[in-house]
């Protein structure tokens, strides 16, 4: 009721005034004055009901008005606003109405904004953390649990969840309002930790460093064993050539240091030749270009191209199974079966016979390349196919293998889908085996898996 009393107190002083102002400008006498008072004070009594009335009908608008934005602060950004009663009461509805409909457009863009960083956040590969001024994390993404091995809640201290302190000192670094990164092992995996400082706390980043690492040293390998590979037989040619340019040299001699150069320099020219192969098979440059290709007399055509000091006569080559063709690349079935019948005739001097099998399984052919050589011990057979992996390397070198053969075998045969393996054991002699497909696969046909 206090706005009805201020209405008609404000009603009762207008009237009060124009009563005054009345009684002086038209100098009313004394009973004049007295119907006027009298006439007034029915007035100001009429008065107090309509005052009462629209005092109610102004607060029962006002007080919907108010019912809105206390549900727009409680987070009911879509109230229903009715914008009736009085001009300046339906004006304000209006600006209620038109602020929430603001205030919820703008908390649409704030949450799509906060989904789009939570989703970039949660799918990062480095592990984030966010650590508060007292140690604690405050905010973590997955990657950053599947370092520590466990859920990590909010409050946990961080030096309890790494067994290394390296990272829980990078923090107290951080929250120094310093910079400081470090690379500390998490188990096998090699981790760059990095910390900076970040309000009070610390933001810490995890990254694996693991493959780059293991191909840095792939990479000084491959640098260190190709130098090998070339400085023995350069160092030949060379001190072969220095004796011929000196003279002196009875002939025998000289033709004998001739044939150890040539044949010093075919051993760097196959190697830059499979190194060049290799590359361009691991770039992903090359692709087959499959025809119909008997294996069988591919691999016969193959052994007579052999070197003889290779193929010597008292090794045998026996060649069975389906004359079927394969869908292959041509040159690279023939370069697959020169370095399988290669190797296979480099260590078959205990039982000088070969035999390559060939049988269809499914829509694949399985190809066998079969010597009774030495063997190969079981903790050597896994790594056959890597690069410049020997099982004896002075003897290995001493028969001009390269060590890239069955590297280059391996990147052939997959290239084509198929699979490649070994079967060896020590004095049984080894079996190397592929598979290839025997059809022309169909554009858009799944690959299917070589049998095993």
């Amino acid at each position: 009721m206090r706005l009805a009393s201020r209405f008609f107190l404000a009603a009762a002083a207008v009237l009060v005034v124009a009563y005054v102002a009345a009684w002086i400008l038209l100098g009313l006498d004394a009973r004049g004055g007295a119907v006027g008072s009298a006439a007034l004070g029915g007035i100001l009594l009429m008065l107090w009901p309509t005052a009462r009335l629209v005092a109610r009908r102004v607060e029962a608008e006002v007080g919907r008005a108010r019912g809105v934005v206390d549900r727009i602060a409680a987070g009911d950004l879509d109230p229903s606003v009715s914008p009736t009663g009085s001009d300046s009461v339906s004006s304000l509805g209006r600006a209620i109405a038109r602020m929430a409909d603001q205030v919820r457009d703008r908390v649409a863009v704030s949450e799509r904004a906060s989904t789009d960083l939570r989703v970039l956040f949660d799918g990062l590969e480095d592990g984030l953390a966010f650590i508060d001024g007292d140690g604690l994390v405050s905010l973590c993404n997955p990657a950053f649990e599947r370092w520590a091995g466990r859920q990590v809640s909010p409050g946990v201290r961080i030096g309890t969840l790494f067994r290394t302190p390296r990272i829980a000192e990078a923090v107290r670094v951080a929250q120094r309002g310093e910079h400081d990164t470090a690379e500390v092992a998490l188990g096998e995996h090699t981790v760059l930790m990095s910390a900076r400082p970040h309000r009070s706390g610390a933001l810490i980043v995890l990254r694996d460093l693991t493959v780059m690492r293991r191909l840095e040293g792939v990479r000084r390998d491959f640098v260190a064993n190709v130098s090998h590979e070339l400085k023995t037989p350069l160092t030949s040619v060379v001190g072969f050539a220095e004796a011929l340019a000196e003279g002196g040299l009875a002939p025998d001699h000289g033709r004998d240091f001739a044939q150890r150069i040539l044949a010093n320099a075919t051993r760097m020219r196959l190697l830059v030749e499979d190194l060049l192969d290799l590359s361009l098979l691991e770039s992903g440059s090359w692709s087959p270009q499959p025809e119909a290709v008997s294996i069988g007399t591919v691999a016969s055509e193959v052994w007579e191209t052999l070197s003889p000091k290779v193929r010597s006569s008292e090794i045998q080559l026996s060649v069975s199974g389906t004359r079927d063709p394969a869908h292959v690349d041509p040159d690279a079935i023939r370069q697959i079966l020169r370095n399988l019948l290669d190797n296979a005739a480099r260590y078959s001097e205990d039982d000088p016979a070969i035999a390559v099998r060939i049988r269809s399984e499914g829509r694949f052919q399985r190809v066998e390349v079969t010597d009774r050589g030495s063997g190969i011990a079981s903790v050597h057979v896994e790594r056959v196919f890597e690069r410049f992996y020997r099982i004896d390397p002075a003897r290995s070198r001493a028969r001009g293998g390269t060590g890239l053969g069955l590297a280059i075998v391996k990147h052939f045969v997959e290239a084509h889908g198929g699979e490649v393996g070994i079967e060896s054991a020590l004095g049984r002699g080894t079996t190397i085996w592929f598979t290839l497909p025997v059809a022309t696969q169909l554009p858009g046909e799944e690959t299917v898996d070589g049998p095993a």
